[in-house]
Protein backbone atom coordinates (compact mmCIF):
# COMPACT_ATOMS: atom_id res chain seq x y z
CA UNK A 1 0.00 0.00 0.00
CA UNK A 2 2.93 2.41 0.44
CA UNK A 3 4.30 4.96 2.99
CA UNK A 4 4.65 7.95 3.82
CA UNK A 5 7.34 10.18 5.70
CA UNK A 6 6.63 13.50 7.66
CA UNK A 7 8.75 15.70 8.93
CA UNK A 8 7.50 16.77 12.58
CA UNK A 9 8.89 20.03 14.10
CA UNK A 10 8.30 20.84 18.23
CA UNK A 11 8.90 24.24 19.18
CA UNK A 12 8.17 25.11 22.46
CA UNK A 13 9.00 28.03 24.83
CA UNK A 14 9.79 27.52 28.92
CA UNK A 15 9.64 30.65 30.77
CA UNK A 16 13.11 30.22 33.02
CA UNK A 17 13.04 29.16 36.67
CA UNK A 18 16.17 29.36 37.69
CA UNK A 19 18.49 33.05 37.68
CA UNK A 20 22.26 32.27 36.74
CA UNK A 21 24.82 34.65 37.82
CA UNK A 22 28.22 33.65 35.93
CA UNK A 23 31.46 34.87 38.28
CA UNK A 24 34.34 35.22 36.22
CA UNK A 25 38.22 36.50 37.36
CA UNK A 26 41.29 37.09 34.95
CA UNK A 27 43.31 38.76 37.13
CA UNK A 28 47.80 39.28 36.67
CA UNK A 29 50.32 38.46 39.47
CA UNK A 30 53.87 38.32 39.29
CA UNK A 31 54.33 34.69 40.23
CA UNK A 32 52.58 31.57 39.66
CA UNK A 33 52.59 30.84 43.79
CA UNK A 34 50.88 34.62 43.65
CA UNK A 35 48.40 33.23 40.98
CA UNK A 36 47.41 30.28 42.59
CA UNK A 37 46.70 31.84 46.48
CA UNK A 38 45.26 34.49 44.64
CA UNK A 39 42.47 32.14 42.89
CA UNK A 40 42.03 30.21 46.49
CA UNK A 41 41.16 33.11 48.21
CA UNK A 42 39.11 33.79 45.49
CA UNK A 43 37.04 30.87 46.18
CA UNK A 44 36.93 31.49 49.70
CA UNK A 45 35.98 34.25 49.30
CA UNK A 46 32.75 34.63 46.77
CA UNK A 47 31.39 31.57 49.58
CA UNK A 48 32.14 33.97 52.35
CA UNK A 49 30.42 36.58 50.41
CA UNK A 50 27.40 34.42 49.83
CA UNK A 51 27.25 33.39 53.55
CA UNK A 52 27.22 36.57 54.43
CA UNK A 53 23.81 37.40 52.26
CA UNK A 54 22.47 33.95 54.03
CA UNK A 55 23.12 31.36 51.02
CA UNK A 56 25.12 28.43 50.88
CA UNK A 57 28.66 28.47 50.45
CA UNK A 58 28.92 25.59 47.69
CA UNK A 59 26.22 26.96 45.80
CA UNK A 60 29.60 28.24 43.92
CA UNK A 61 30.37 25.64 41.64
CA UNK A 62 33.70 26.11 40.03
CA UNK A 63 33.77 26.01 36.37
CA UNK A 64 37.38 26.67 35.67
CA UNK A 65 40.32 27.47 37.35
CA UNK A 66 43.47 27.97 35.18
CA UNK A 67 46.58 29.49 36.14
CA UNK A 68 49.21 30.23 32.86
CA UNK A 69 51.79 32.67 31.90
CA UNK A 70 50.94 36.00 30.98
CA UNK A 71 52.09 37.04 27.80
CA UNK A 72 52.13 40.69 26.28
CA UNK A 73 53.32 41.59 22.78
CA UNK A 74 56.06 44.44 22.83
CA UNK A 75 58.40 45.60 20.48
CA UNK A 76 61.88 44.60 21.30
CA UNK A 77 63.50 46.68 18.60
CA UNK A 78 62.87 48.79 15.85
CA UNK A 79 60.07 46.70 13.89
CA UNK A 80 60.69 43.49 16.10
CA UNK A 81 57.51 42.18 18.29
CA UNK A 82 57.63 39.37 20.31
CA UNK A 83 55.58 37.83 22.87
CA UNK A 84 57.20 38.34 26.55
CA UNK A 85 56.01 36.75 29.63
CA UNK A 86 55.09 38.93 32.19
CA UNK A 87 54.14 37.21 35.33
CA UNK A 88 50.93 34.78 35.45
CA UNK A 89 47.56 34.78 34.94
CA UNK A 90 44.73 33.28 37.28
CA UNK A 91 41.25 32.63 35.29
CA UNK A 92 38.27 31.43 36.85
CA UNK A 93 34.85 31.27 37.09
CA UNK A 94 31.95 30.30 39.05
CA UNK A 95 28.51 29.87 38.45
CA UNK A 96 25.75 30.09 41.09
CA UNK A 97 21.92 29.61 40.70
CA UNK A 98 19.97 30.97 42.46
CA UNK A 99 15.93 31.04 42.63
CA UNK A 100 14.05 33.73 40.32
CA UNK A 101 12.88 36.91 41.76
CA UNK A 102 15.79 36.65 44.46
CA UNK A 103 15.05 40.01 46.51
CA UNK A 104 19.20 39.77 47.60
CA UNK A 105 20.40 39.97 44.16
CA UNK A 106 20.86 43.00 43.84
CA UNK A 107 23.21 42.97 47.01
CA UNK A 108 24.80 40.36 46.05
CA UNK A 109 25.79 41.16 42.80
CA UNK A 110 27.28 44.73 44.62
CA UNK A 111 29.46 43.19 46.52
CA UNK A 112 31.04 40.67 44.45
CA UNK A 113 31.76 43.45 42.30
CA UNK A 114 33.09 45.43 44.54
CA UNK A 115 35.36 43.22 46.75
CA UNK A 116 36.38 40.83 44.00
CA UNK A 117 39.46 42.05 42.19
CA UNK A 118 39.59 41.58 38.04
CA UNK A 119 35.80 40.50 38.26
CA UNK A 120 33.32 40.02 34.79
CA UNK A 121 29.76 39.36 36.27
CA UNK A 122 27.06 38.10 34.03
CA UNK A 123 23.61 37.41 34.96
CA UNK A 124 21.26 34.79 32.72
CA UNK A 125 18.22 33.06 33.03
CA UNK A 126 17.82 28.98 33.00
CA UNK A 127 15.40 26.16 32.87
CA UNK A 128 16.43 24.18 35.70
CA UNK A 129 14.58 20.55 34.84
CA UNK A 130 16.08 20.48 31.05
CA UNK A 131 15.06 16.61 30.16
CA UNK A 132 11.25 17.53 31.02
CA UNK A 133 11.70 20.70 28.43
CA UNK A 134 13.86 18.17 26.04
CA UNK A 135 10.77 15.54 26.72
CA UNK A 136 8.15 17.96 26.11
CA UNK A 137 9.63 19.21 22.72
CA UNK A 138 10.05 15.93 21.13
CA UNK A 139 6.54 15.11 22.18
CA UNK A 140 5.49 18.63 20.54
CA UNK A 141 7.39 16.95 17.27
CA UNK A 142 6.43 13.67 16.97
CA UNK A 143 2.36 15.12 17.20
CA UNK A 144 3.49 17.59 14.92
CA UNK A 145 4.41 14.96 12.65
CA UNK A 146 1.25 12.89 13.12
CA UNK A 147 -1.31 16.64 12.41
CA UNK A 148 0.79 16.37 9.41
CA UNK A 149 0.54 13.04 7.90
CA UNK A 150 -3.40 13.14 8.75
CA UNK A 151 -4.11 15.95 6.80
CA UNK A 152 -2.09 14.55 4.07
CA UNK A 153 -3.59 11.06 3.99
CA UNK A 154 -7.07 12.73 4.43
CA UNK A 155 -6.72 14.15 0.96
CA UNK A 156 -5.58 11.49 -0.77
CA UNK A 157 -8.33 8.81 0.54
CA UNK A 158 -5.83 7.02 2.73
CA UNK A 159 -5.41 6.24 6.40
CA UNK A 160 -2.52 5.66 8.51
CA UNK A 161 -1.48 2.30 9.65
CA UNK A 162 1.37 1.11 11.50
CA UNK A 163 4.67 3.42 11.90
CA UNK A 164 7.83 1.98 10.20
CA UNK A 165 10.32 4.07 11.22
CA UNK A 166 11.03 7.23 13.31
CA UNK A 167 14.12 8.90 13.61
CA UNK A 168 14.95 11.79 16.02
CA UNK A 169 17.26 14.56 14.83
CA UNK A 170 19.35 16.85 16.78
CA UNK A 171 17.81 19.15 19.15
CA UNK A 172 18.18 23.16 18.56
CA UNK A 173 17.50 24.45 22.18
CA UNK A 174 18.43 26.85 24.48
CA UNK A 175 17.62 26.53 27.83
CA UNK A 176 20.09 29.27 28.98
CA UNK A 177 19.66 33.11 28.22
CA UNK A 178 22.97 35.06 29.41
CA UNK A 179 24.30 38.27 29.54
CA UNK A 180 20.96 40.26 30.54
CA UNK A 181 23.25 42.25 32.66
CA UNK A 182 27.39 42.28 32.49
CA UNK A 183 29.75 43.96 33.91
CA UNK A 184 33.21 44.18 33.84
CA UNK A 185 34.03 45.76 36.95
CA UNK A 186 32.07 46.71 40.77
CA UNK A 187 30.55 50.45 41.11
CA UNK A 188 32.44 52.17 43.07
CA UNK A 189 29.75 53.23 45.60
CA UNK A 190 27.46 50.75 47.15
CA UNK A 191 23.96 49.98 45.26
CA UNK A 192 23.38 47.75 48.43
CA UNK A 193 20.71 50.70 48.94
CA UNK A 194 19.21 50.70 45.52
CA UNK A 195 16.18 48.80 44.78
CA UNK A 196 16.40 45.42 43.49
CA UNK A 197 15.76 43.99 40.16
CA UNK A 198 12.98 44.12 38.59
CA UNK A 199 13.68 42.45 35.41
CA UNK A 200 11.47 40.03 33.36
CA UNK A 201 13.20 37.57 31.52
CA UNK A 202 11.90 36.43 28.17
CA UNK A 203 11.12 32.88 27.35
CA UNK A 204 13.42 30.53 26.01
CA UNK A 205 12.99 27.99 23.09
CA UNK A 206 13.37 24.09 22.06
CA UNK A 207 13.26 23.19 18.89
CA UNK A 208 13.71 19.24 17.92
CA UNK A 209 12.71 17.61 14.36
CA UNK A 210 11.34 13.70 14.02
CA UNK A 211 11.19 12.32 11.25
CA UNK A 212 8.21 9.71 10.82
CA UNK A 213 7.40 6.81 8.43
CA UNK A 214 3.96 5.53 8.79
CA UNK A 215 2.59 2.50 6.41
CA UNK A 216 -0.47 3.58 4.26
CA UNK A 217 -3.54 1.96 4.20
Amino acid sequence: MGTIKVLGQGDVKFAPDVTRVTVEIDAHHETYHGAFEAGARNTNHIKDILAEHGFDRELAKTSRFDVGMHRVRKQVKRGDWQWVAEGYQINQTFCIELEMGCPKLTALLDQIGREMVGVEIELGFAVSDTDSARRKVIEAAVKDARRKAEVMVAALGKRLGEVSSINFGVPHDNYYDGRVYDTCIGSPAPMCDAAPMDITPTDLNGCANVEVVWELL
